[in-house]
């Protein structure tokens, strides 16, 4: 777990179950080069457990538009076709993400949830709800970042100029070949 050191983030310990490992698929909607699913699969193959992958639709989502969420859909086909490829579960749940997730934990026994980093506020709402009322790890991996938000900065950054060095810095540790997905 030593190549996800710097892009994951421990939300919540717990005692792991028998259970599958959860991959809560939100921000980063795609199956290759993606840190958060490799890490959730990491853990399940250590543990010889399944894995599987959750995205919960929310139907009102920042208002979204019917042409956005035809769009999510279709890449969210094509998610669960390659994810189907490499024996790794994919499950879309529709509705209030909190009970969803919860709910879906609680009816599979999960062991461990592994999620995207977000910087919105309803998702990192989310994310701390479903955390205070698990008793399982939950772990944030940033994928979505070259390098990883909070290894480059702990503040809010007010301009390209100040943030851009601190990226620059670090570059060429992260700047590496992503490894691939295995089958499960």
């Amino acid at each position: 777990m030593d190549e996800f050191r710097h892009r994951v983030n421990l939300l919540k310990g717990g005692n792991e179950t028998k259970g599958p490992v959860i991959y809560w698929m939100s921000r980063d909607q795609r199956v290759h080069d993606n840190y958060a699913l490799l890490f959730a699969q990491q853990i399940a193959l250590q543990n010889d457990r399944p894995l599987g992958v959750v995205f919960n639709l929310v139907p009102d989502f920042l208002e979204a538009t019917l042409r956005q969420y035809v769009f999510m859909l279709n890449g969210l086909r094509e998610v669960e076709r390659e994810l189907t490829g490499y024996g790794i579960a994919f499950f879309l749940l529709s509705g209030d993400a909190e009970k969803n997730l919860l709910g879906f934990i609680k009816q599979y026994d999960v062991s461990v949830i592994v999620t995207d980093f977000d910087p919105l506020k309803i998702k990192r709402k989310w994310k701390k709800s479903v955390g205070e009322k698990i008793d399982i790890p939950l772990y944030e991996v940033d994928t979505h970042n070259i390098v990883p938000c909070r290894f480059v900065s702990n503040k809010l950054e007010f301009a390209a100029y100040t943030i851009r060095p601190k990226i620059h810095r670090h570059m060429q540790e992260f700047l590496v070949e992503i490894p691939a997905l295995k089958n499960m």
